[in-house]
């Protein structure tokens, strides 16, 4: 955290016993399962907000969210992919999660994950 805005950076699903989805979009998985993914990386960085600061009511306002892509040179549906995060992001937060947004096409994520999220959100306090 800086001042008022808290940073959240490289959140992926890890979701069950297996672990993560693994897999490049385009090729092992489609846009809409890896939204799916997009939307459970960004429930993991909510939580590390509830874990910094004891609960989501000091969140503000989401100003940024970056969605990466681990995606086939041919794969041109980040947009897609990212609306799960933002969807999520809406959801919980209603008005507070309305946020800037990148999609991001990249060659490799860290672990073969398909999709990683980074946000950035002013925060009370």
């Amino acid at each position: 955290m800086d001042g008022g805005t808290a940073y959240v950076s490289g959140q992926v699903a890890f979701a069950g016993p297996d672990g993560p989805l693994l897999g490049k979009v385009g090729s092992d998985l489609d846009a809409e399962k890896a939204a799916g993914e997009a939307g459970k990386a960004v429930a993991n960085g909510l939580y590390r907000l509830i874990e910094t600061f004891g609960s989501l009511d000091v969140v503000q306002r989401v100003l940024k969210l970056t969605v990466f892509v681990n995606a086939t040179a041919e794969f041109t549906e980040q947009p897609a992919v990212a609306n799960g995060a933002s969807r999520v992001l809406i959801d919980v937060l209603g008005d507070r999660g309305r946020h800037a947004r990148s999609a991001v096409g990249v060659a490799s994520l860290p672990l073969g994950v398909p999709v990683e999220v980074e946000l950035v959100a002013k925060v009370a306090g």
